[in-house]
């Protein structure tokens, strides 16, 4: 080794300590923008720092469509409600009734229907209520059993305590009101009932007569005896 070789080299010559390599690297321009590093030392980005801020709208239209179809589908189940309501016709037994004063007896006859006015029935007490009955002919034939109950306001409980089954409302024919018509589960025997104010008029069918005859007999009878104070 010759003495050339060891003698020390010129300061601009060696390597500077803590340089920036990004300097010595060709096709690098300082004024293109900031370096990795001073990126680095910003920190993230406002959108960075909250991932879902872009999801906040979309989140509040989408409450904002739901609380609407609530809305629409509250509003046609009231509609709905309402009509059937006001299409149904109204239970006998709905409205307060007066109290009967009338005489409780059974015309001798009523249209075509007669009964025998040697056989008249006495009212009897039954379960707090009085209670008249006779058989009406029709024709010579037995056709019907008028039975008076009073007092009487509810008449479906009155028809369940009387043993009847498939209970139905039936328009009356002068549409003054309606009766309740079912059939006896034991006999087998349609009958109607009518409220003339606190007593139940039932007319029970013996010939197999439509609940619309029963319900109109009933009826008559009630205000025959109703008139006959």
């Amino acid at each position: 080794m010759t003495d050339h070789e060891n003698e020390p080299l010129p300061d601009e010559e060696r390597p500077r300590r803590g340089a920036d390599p990004a300097e010595d690297s060709p096709g690098t321009d300082p004024s293109s923008g900031p370096s990795a590093g001073q990126a680095a030392r910003r920190g993230p980005s406002r959108a960075a720092d909250d991932p879902h801020q872009d999801d906040r709208a979309p989140s509040h239209k989408v409450m904002a469509v739901g609380t609407i179809v609530v809305l629409v589908i509250a509003l046609v189940v009231g509609f709905a409600a309402y009509a059937i309501n006001s299409i149904q016709p109204s239970t006998p037994s709905a409205s307060p009734v007066a109290s009967s004063t009338w005489k409780l007896e059974l015309p001798v006859q009523i249209g075509d229907y007669t009964r025998d006015p040697n056989a008249a029935a006495s009212p009897s007490t039954q379960a707090g209520s009085t209670v008249i009955s006779a058989t009406y002919s029709k024709g010579g034939k037995d056709s019907a059993v008028i039975l008076m109950s009073r007092p009487q306001a509810d008449l479906k409980k009155f028809m369940s305590e009387a043993g009847m089954t498939s209970v139905t409302q039936q328009e009356l024919s002068d549409r003054s009101g309606t009766a309740l018509c079912g059939v006896d589960a034991d006999h087998n025997d349609t009958g109607c009932v009518v409220l003339q104010e606190s007593t139940a008029v039932l007319a029970m069918g013996l010939q197999d007569q439509s609940r619309q005859d029963l319900a109109d007999l009933a009826q008559q009878i009630g205000i025959q005896a109703a008139g006959s104070k």
